[in-house]
């Protein structure tokens, strides 16, 4: 069985289209599964260390809440998102705005096209992301916001 990478390879070369739109084209036919934001950052840490198949991570889950939500009805969903990969659900999204500036510019954003980051709106736009998760803000950079007294940090819905 072909997983997601190859299933989209073998589409743009075939089809003749590029990789991106293979990509926008295979995930609108075949939907990601929807996982809470703990089982996503397991899953991740798991692949990550590539000692373990989707079974043993299942089968080696910590007990708490990643082994109770591992039962077996959602076996078959960790598994479609190990292969097809995911949407994550119910992780907390933070706008982050620069204290003491007034106007347009003043909230944290990522420019989902060039994947720059700036000062701009906390309107969502289809290019800019203004509300971060605060492992995307870590990756990037920008976790000392969640310390800074100049830059208030605000959970968003």
């Amino acid at each position: 069985m072909m997983d997601r990478n190859e299933v989209v390879q073998k589409l743009a070369k075939v089809a003749r289209i590029s990789v991106a739109y293979a990509e926008d084209l295979y995930d609108s036919i075949v939907p990601k599964p929807v996982i809470p934001w703990y089982i996503a950052e397991y899953l991740e840490k798991v692949k990550s260390e590539g000692d373990l198949t989707v079974v043993g991570a299942v089968n080696e889950a910590p007990d708490g809440r990643i082994g109770d939500w591992l039962i077996l009805e959602r076996v078959n969903i960790f598994a479609q998102a190990w292969i097809n990969g995911y949407i994550v659900e119910g992780e907390p999204r933070y706008t982050v705005r620069i204290k003491g500036i007034d106007g347009y510019s003043k909230y944290l954003n990522r420019d989902t096209k060039t994947q720059t980051w700036l000062l701009a709106s906390k309107t969502e736009l289809e290019r800019f992301r203004a509300h971060h998760t605060r492992k995307e803000l870590e990756a990037n950079g920008f976790g000392w916001v969640f310390n800074c007294q100049g830059v208030e940090v605000k959970e968003v819905e």
